[in-house]
């Protein structure tokens, strides 16, 4: 594939900041007061606190609010993340120059597509190619990504804009159940944009090098997202973790190999942080070090598992805050339905 080059990334957050012990301490034990466990598999997430469009010690005090309410509020706000951060990454940007927008949100739906209301209020082209990438999960970004490469290879004289926005606080169920505190645990809201630019294989970074895609169709049961009368419904197995670091070691050394590179010369990872088992067992197959673990663990710690932006969350707190060294290299992954795992290969 034909390198990109990253022009400009910008993560966004909305509503209020939850501490995850006040929280449970004020709303979910009352709700999970049938599971013994509760307070402690709530916290084991590592989740310190979120950002929630819908605080659930004041929206759910009272009721579960009805599909259309939870999809007034998810359109309303993933397009304030969008708009936010769209807006930021094309600052100083030539707004003509931009042929492609792609946009994941699986938290939602609405028609017009959240995308074509944004490309109107950011004045984008009437031309723009759009595409709304829905219910791929958390690793929607690399969807996104990877139609954004292709444009890019197919008119490189064009910029090539995406977008990850989602609002999973819209989709508590009154649902009394281990699996249902761990999910109700893990969630938060953020968004995420990101503009790209055709770039030669030798140009100073940050560039995206390779993307690599596995699905292993015989673990389709093992996570699930669906939609119900009342929300969306998220379903995961406890044996998520154990699926995926069998795989994970030769999916990255596929990804790896199509720049004659191995794990151990990747400085930086960022690896979508679906709950803590998930990035302790991948970093023990890939031997990687507590400091290389760091960024995945802290996006946890600080924002919870956002879905679709959290892996442009991660990396954008290893470019600020990692200051990675030209020419070094990053792998970032994330995981979903499918099981499906995504990869990209990006250098500094």
């Amino acid at each position: 594939m034909r390198p990109a080059k990253i022009l400009a990334l910008e993560p966004v957050t909305v509503g209020t900041v939850v501490p995850q012990a006040d929280v449970f301490d004020a709303f979910y034990a009352g709700l999970y007061a049938e599971v013994p466990t509760a307070r402690e598999l709530f916290l084991n997430t590592q989740v310190k606190t979120r950002h929630m469009a819908w605080d659930p010690r004041e929206v759910y005090a009272n009721g579960f609010p009805g599909m259309a309410e939870r999809m007034a509020v998810w359109e309303r706000n993933v397009l304030d993340l969008g708009r936010r951060s769209a807006g930021k990454v094309l600052a100083g940007v030539d707004r003509d120059r931009v042929g492609s927008y792609t946009m994941a949100s699986c938290t939602g739906y609405a028609g017009p597509t959240p995308e074509m209301l944004l490309a109107k209020e950011l004045g984008l082209r009437d031309d723009l190619r759009r595409t709304f990438v829905g219910h791929m999960g958390c690793y929607a970004a690399f969807n996104t990504l990877k139609v954004a490469l292709d444009s890019l290879a197919a008119r490189p004289d064009d910029l090539a804009l995406l977008t990850c926005a989602e609002i999973c606080s819209v989709h508590l169920r009154p649902e009394v159940t281990r699996e249902q505190v761990v999910v109700s645990g893990l969630f938060g809201d953020a968004g995420a944009s990101m503009v790209l630019a055709a770039a030669e294989p030798d140009e100073d970074g940050p560039v995206v090098l390779a993307t690599h895609t596995e699905t292993h169709y015989e673990t389709s049961h093992a996570m699930t997202w669906t939609v119900q009368d009342d929300a969306f419904r998220m379903t995961l197995s406890p044996y998520v973790p154990l699926f995926l670091s069998e795989a994970v070691r030769p999916f990255t050394e596929r990804l790896l190999a199509k720049a004659g590179l191995t794990p151990d010369e990747v400085e930086h990872w960022a690896v979508h942080p679906g709950g803590p088992k998930i990035i302790d067992f991948v970093g023990e197959r890939l031997s990687l070090t507590p400091e290389q673990l760091q960024p995945s663990l802290d996006v946890l710690a600080d924002y919870g598992n956002c879905s679709s932006p959290t892996v442009l969350l991660i990396l954008h707190r290893i470019l600020t805050e990692s200051r990675p060294a030209p020419g070094s290299h990053a792998v970032l992954m994330a995981f979903g339905p499918g099981l499906t795992m995504e990869s990209a290969l990006v250098r500094f």
